[in-house]
C-alpha cells in the first residue's frame, strides 16, 4: 500500500506536469515559463510572512494560488490562501487576488506585481495598508526531476532501453525495485505523465499471467484495471505480460494511448513488427521507500518515514550509500521542521556559486536558518561526502534553533550544550574544534555513538581512511541520527 502525504501539493504538481508536457518545441512564452511552485515570503502589515506561490494552467487560463503562514520570531501571521489570476503585461507579470480558499478572520487579500529571473520571483506586494516586497524562488531543474518522479512515498524510472518482461522485471530487482505496480487511477495518472515523454511505443509493467489471472510482482491486489479495447485478449495463447501504451495500437480500432495491453514476453507479434518489436518497448521500475537499507537500521528507518523525516531527495535510494552535504541539508531540514512543527523559507542572499543540484532549495533553507556554512568563501560542496564531525554540528544547530529562534551561527558561543560526564574518545585529538562540543553533546544523548574501540572517527586524516571513506556517514546512519534527535532533544 502506498501512502499519500502530499495532498493538494500532488495534484498541483501533476497537473503543472501536464501543462508541462504540451509545450510545443518552439520557444517558451513568458506565461509558460512563470509555471511553477515558488517558496519565499513577503512583508505585509503583519511582518515577515512565508508563502507558497503555486502558478498552473487552467484550460486557456493561467492562474495560482498564494498560499501563506506565519513564520515564529518574524510575525504572527495566520494561516490562510486564495485564488490568482495571472496576466503578463510590458514584462511583469500581474497577480490578481480572487475567491478565498482559506480566509483567516480579518485578513484581506493582496495583488502582485513581479518579474521573473531564473529561477527568482520579485517584486511587489499591493495591499489595503501600503506596497510591500515579495520574493520567492521555484526548483530548478534538477530538483523537478526528482518531485516527478515520486509519487507517494516510493520513486519511479522510465527506462527507454528494449528488454524483454524477463529482463526488465531481473534489471528492477537488480537496481532494488520491480516493474511498476498500478494500484489507483491517481497511479495511472502519475505514470502517464513520465511515460509521455519517453519515446517507445509501450512500456512493461509488473504485471503477469498467472493461469487465467494476472497478478503484480510485487503480491499487492489486482484491483484497478485500464485495460485497452478487447484486452486482454491473449492473443495466439503467449501474451503473459503487462504493458502499457504510449502509442494507440494501429491494429485495434478504439485503442487508445496509456491503456493496459497483454503482450509476448519478447514483445514481438508477428505482421506487426512495426509497433510490436523488441526495439520498440520501455519499462518503468518502481521503487519503495527505499531500495536499500541494513536490518538493523530498518526499525528506525520506518519511523523516519512515519513521522516524515526522509526528504524527497532520498526517496527509493539505496540507503546504504553515504550521504552527501546537500543530502544532509534536506535531512537537517526536515528534522528542523519536524521539531518546531513549522515551515521553513529560503534565504534571499544565496552564497554560494556550486548549488545548482536537487538539493538547492533545502541548502538555502538550512543556511537561512543557520544549520549550515560552506567550504570555502563561496562554496558550498553539495556532492561532497559530510563527515561525522559535520554531521554532528549540524544536528547540534537545528536543536539550537528549534530550541532558540534568535540563534545564528555567529552567536552559537551564546548557546552551550552540556557534555558533562562524557568519557572522551580515543581519538578526541582528531576532533575539529568547531565541531568538538557538538560530538561529545551527540554522543552524550546517544544520537551519534562511537565506531568501536573507543573511536569517534570524526574525519578522515590519513589517505588510507579517506580511501576507505572511514568517517564518512551513510543515509540510513543520517536517517537514524534524524530519529534520535527528535525522539530525545525535541
Amino acid at each position: 500500500m502506498k501512502r499519500m502525504r502530499r495532498g493538494l501539493s500532488l495534484l498541483l504538481s501533476l497537473a503543472l506536469l501536464g501543462t508541462l508536457l504540451v509545450v510545443p518545441a518552439y520557444a517558451v512564452t513568458p506565461m509558460e515559463e512563470i509555471l511553477g511552485v515558488y517558496e519565499g515570503y513577503y512583508y505585509a502589515a503583519q511582518g515577515q510572512t512565508g508563502v507558497t506561490l503555486t502558478v498552473y494552467q487552467e484550460n486557456s487560463q493561467v492562474k495560482a494560488i498564494f498560499d501563506f503562514y506565519n513564520l515564529p520570531n518574524r510575525t504572527n501571521a495566520k494561516e490562510g490562501k486564495f485564488y490568482m489570476d495571472v496576466r503578463y503585461e510590458n514584462g511583469q507579470y500581474h497577480f490578481d487576488a480572487g475567491d478565498w480558499i482559506q480566509r483567516p478572520s480579518g485578513y484581506y487579500t493582496v495583488d502582485l506585481q513581479l518579474t521573473l529571473h531564473d529561477y527568482v520571483l520579485s517584486g511587489e506586494v499591493f495591499a489595503s495598508t501600503g506596497t510591500y516586497s515579495f520574493y520567492a524562488e521555484k526548483p530548478n531543474d534538477a530538483y523537478e526531476e526528482v518531485q516527478e518522479s515520486i509519487y507517494g512515498d516510493h520513486r519511479y524510472e522510465r527506462v527507454d532501453e528494449g528488454m524483454t518482461w524477463s529482463q526488465a522485471q531481473e534489471y528492477a530487482v537488480t537496481h532494488g525495485g520491480y516493474l511498476a505496480v498500478i494500484g489507483s487511477a491517481g497511479e495511472q495518472a502519475f505514470l502517464e505523465k513520465l511515460i509521455a515523454r519517453g519515446n517507445k511505443n509501450q512500456y512493461w509493467l509488473g504485471g503477469h499471467r498467472d493461469q487465467e489471472n494476472f497478478t503484480w510482482v510485487n503480491g499487492e491486489s489486482f484491483g484497478y484495471t485500464n485495460w485497452d479495447a478487447i484486452e486482454p485478449n491473449n492473443h495466439r495463447g503467449v501474451e503473459d505480460c503487462l504493458q502499457i501504451l504510449r502509442l494507440p495500437n494501429p491494429s485495434v480500432p478504439g485503442s487508445q494511448a496509456m491503456k493496459w495491453n497483454d503482450a509476448p514476453n519478447d514483445n514481438t507479434i508477428k505482421g506487426e513488427e512495426d509497433f510490436f518489436s523488441l526495439s520498440k518497448v520501455g519499462f518503468v521500475v518502481e521503487y519503495e521507500a527505499w531500495s536499500g537499507s541494513s536490518d538493523w537500521a530498518t526499525p528506525e528507518l520506518k519511523e523516519a518515514l512515519e513521522k516524515d523525516l526522509i526528504p524527497d531527495v532520498l526517496i527509493g535510494q539505496d540507503l546504504k550509500g553515504q550521504i552527501t552535504r546537500g543530502e544532509f541539508a534536506a535531512v537537517a531540514v526536515k528534522l528542523y521542521e519536524a521539531m518546531t512543527g513549522n515551515r521553513t523559507i529560503i534565504a534571499m542572499d544565496n552564497p554560494f556559486r556550486d548549488i545548482d543540484c536537487a538539493e538547492r532549495l533545502y541548502i538555502l533553507k538550512a543556511y537561512n536558518y543557520s544549520i549550515v556554512n560552506g567550504t570555502g568563501f563561496d562554496t558550498y560542496g553539495p556532492n561532497d561526502l559530510i563527515s561525522r564531525e559535520q554531521m554532528a554540528t549540524m544536528l547540534t544547530r537545528v536543536v539550537k534553533k528549534a530550541s532558540y529562534p534568535d540563534y545564528t551561527i555567529d552567536t552559537d558561543s551564546r548557546y552551550p550544550l552540556d557534555t558533562s560526564g562524557v568519557n572522551r574518545f580515543a581519538d578526541d585529538g582528531d576532533i575539529s574544534e568547531y565541531a568538538y562540543t557538538a560530538v561529545y553533546f551527540m554522543a552524550k544523548n546517544g544520537i551519534i555513538n562511537g565506531i568501536g574501540n573507543n573511536l569517534f572517527a570524526p574525519k578522515n586524516t590519513t589517505s588510507a581512511q579517506m580511501a576507505a571513506h572511514y568517517a564518512n556517514a551513510t543515509r540510513e546512519q543520517a536517517l537514524l541520527t534524524s530519529v534520535r534527535s527528535l525522539n530525545n532533544l525535541k
